[in-house]
């Protein structure tokens, strides 16, 4: 699981948009999206940056949750965890 490949995707008037990178390659693609956004030429604007950096959030908050879960269920403690999102 920790070495797939992740990808981020938004819809935008038409055209599809398509951020792939590595887990633990993620404030690389947050500084490509701040970039993104700088950019006049660029369509993706700040709304677009902030949504596709918190479907990357969502996502790490899930993988977070399923580690602890298996971390506890393994020690032997509680196996439900708080909710993360």
């Amino acid at each position: 699981m920790a070495n797939e490949c992740r990808q981020l995707t938004l819809v935008k008037k038409g055209h599809y948009y398509l951020f792939r990178y590595m887990p633990g390659d993620e404030a690389v693609v947050i500084q490509t999206l701040i970039e993104k956004a700088e950019n006049p030429k660029c369509p993706l604007d700040w709304f677009d940056a902030a949504v596709l950096s918190h479907q990357m959030g969502h996502r790490m908050a899930a993988e977070m949750q399923a580690l602890l879960k298996n971390k506890m269920g393994m020690t032997g403690g509680s196996t439900r965890a708080a909710d993360a999102t």
